[in-house]
């Protein structure tokens, strides 16, 4: 083959794919502006007053989960929960070590669903500040 017939395929391959994404449309956004224009900033302690987590049984797992950094660590992070109790979203505020969480590590964290406490009868939604540590647990001997 030609170079010139590879390049033209290349090109005709990569606006294809151009062309093909799909740009986000303005109804998917105006739910999330809505709920960011409206959003409560409550502490940690103050969250059951809005909202609870749903009950989830416990599982055992054989290995620890991917999305968990290596070795023992604190982070906080700020979650954003919509009118629905669904989390919206995650963002890493920090971590000890530095570096240890990231925020491509804790987009792979499963998201929580909750359920409105009686004192949340209108399910406002809020942004929390959360903090979470892994401990090292001594290993297999």
């Amino acid at each position: 083959m030609s170079k010139k017939l590879i390049t033209k395929v290349i090109l005709t391959l990569a606006l294809t794919a151009c062309g093909a994404t799909q740009a986000p449309s303005s109804e998917s956004n105006s739910g999330d502006s809505a709920v960011l224009n409206n959003l409560l900033e409550v502490s940690f302690g103050d969250l059951g007053n809005y909202w609870q987590a749903k009950p989830v049984n416990p599982v055992m797992l054989k290995s620890r989960p991917k999305w968990i950094p290596k070795g023992a660590g604190k982070f906080s992070y700020f979650v954003v929960i919509d009118s629905q109790g669904n989390e919206v979203s995650k963002t890493l505020v920090g971590s000890t070590p530095e570096g240890w969480m990231t925020q491509a590590k804790l987009d792979k964290m499963p998201k929580a669903s909750y359920v409105a406490s009686e004192t949340n009868p209108e399910h406002k939604p809020v942004k929390v500040l959360m903090t979470a540590e892994v401990i090292r647990m001594a290993g297999k001997r």
